[in-house]
């Protein structure tokens, strides 16, 4: 049976103003957990299953990993893991995990990731995935983003959120003003019809900040970097910031400066 004090604070975590005053978050799903295990066991606070996941293919990685680091996961029954749980198609798994605190600030390699406002949680959790795959090992992010421990984001994040450093700044000024203390070169905004193109030589990612802004507004001071674009010879108005970052993050790894 669980005990009251980690089922109020995981219930507390099915509402968005719950998960404002929580100091903790909730992963869930068999990928992530694995990943949160693995890579940040001492974020841990409870790890729960429900009878049916120790069918799970997963099960006996998942309890070895938690042994290795001296912890354990503990079996609820299905009606109790279905209340706690936030997914609409639960896998069986869940962890409750200490929100970290911000870290020192260090001048991102090769170059740094910023996200302004974006605010779609499943983009946000998408470009942090991408990121975690072209090997960036840290995203900023400015307020009104959306929080990156969120349900949906951790669920579009697969992981990322565990493997990735993550700094939120409280504007996009105040996390220029960072990179270029630290040492940072050019910046680059994302933009529809710029006249420079993410193909083209002069975009140079290496030490660089390249923003990705939000959904429907883009970048809040496009005036603090050097417009860059994706072309698109059809006719639709532009990606998403999902998309969009995908193709600058795979163009750095193409030129080799991932």
């Amino acid at each position: 049976m669980l005990n009251n004090r980690l089922k109020k604070e995981i219930e507390q975590l099915s509402g968005r103003h719950g998960r404002k005053k929580s100091a903790y978050f909730l992963a869930e799903g068999v990928r992530c957990c694995l990943e949160a295990v693995r890579r940040r066991p001492d974020w841990l606070e409870a790890v729960l299953f429900d009878a049916s996941f120790r069918e799970n293919a997963a099960f006996a990685e998942l309890t070895a990993s938690l042994a290795a680091q001296g912890l354990c996961a503990e079996e609820v029954s299905s009606v109790e893991f279905a209340a706690l749980s936030v997914t609409e198609h639960p896998q069986g798994i869940l962890c409750l995990l200490k929100r970290p605190e911000q870290t020192d600030v260090t001048l991102p390699r090769p170059f740094c990731l910023l996200l302004d406002q974006v605010r779609e949680p499943g983009n946000a959790g998408t470009i942090l995935r991408t990121a975690w795959a072209v090997g960036l090992d840290s995203v900023w992010l400015t307020a009104g983003s959306a929080d990156v421990f969120a349900p949906k984001v951790i669920r579009a994040g697969m992981g990322a959120q565990f493997a990735l450093e993550i700094q939120v700044f409280a504007s996009l000024e105040s996390a220029l003003d960072t990179f270029q203390v630290l040492g940072g070169g050019a910046v680059w905004c994302s933009m529809p019809g710029a006249g420079c193109s993410v193909f083209d030589p002069e975009f140079d990612l290496h030490n660089s900040a390249l923003i990705i802004g939000n959904e429907g507004d883009g970048i809040s001071h496009p005036e603090l970097g050097q417009p860059v674009t994706i072309p698109m010879p059809g006719q639709a108005e532009s990606l998403n910031a999902a998309q969009a970052a995908t193709v600058f993050l795979f163009e750095g790894v193409r030129r080799g400066v991932l």
